[in-house]
């Protein structure tokens, strides 16, 4: 998550949206108003009450890049992500 707020420059929040086949998945929105801005454009989709996971400030970190990773680095990512 902290690639949105970087890019966006806040504290984003994480909302769980279900649809209306009863799928449950997590989008990444900046604030409530998004949420219900998209919410609004698909109609066969509602979410649960107030953000699931939100930080509390944005946090600016030294050295701070977003790029794609390369196939060595995504490989080693999922080595050590399975211990």
């Amino acid at each position: 998550m902290l690639t949105a707020d970087y890019a966006l420059k806040q504290a984003c929040g994480i909302y769980e949206i279900e649809n209306t086949k009863g799928r449950r998945f997590y989008k990444i929105f900046a604030d409530e108003t998004a949420c219900r801005q998209y919410l609004n454009k698909h109609k066969d989709r509602h979410r649960y009450h107030t953000a699931v996971y939100t930080n509390k400030e944005y946090k600016e970190y030294p050295h701070t890049e977003i790029r794609k990773l390369t196939d060595e680095e995504t490989e080693e990512y999922l080595r050590n992500s399975k211990r």
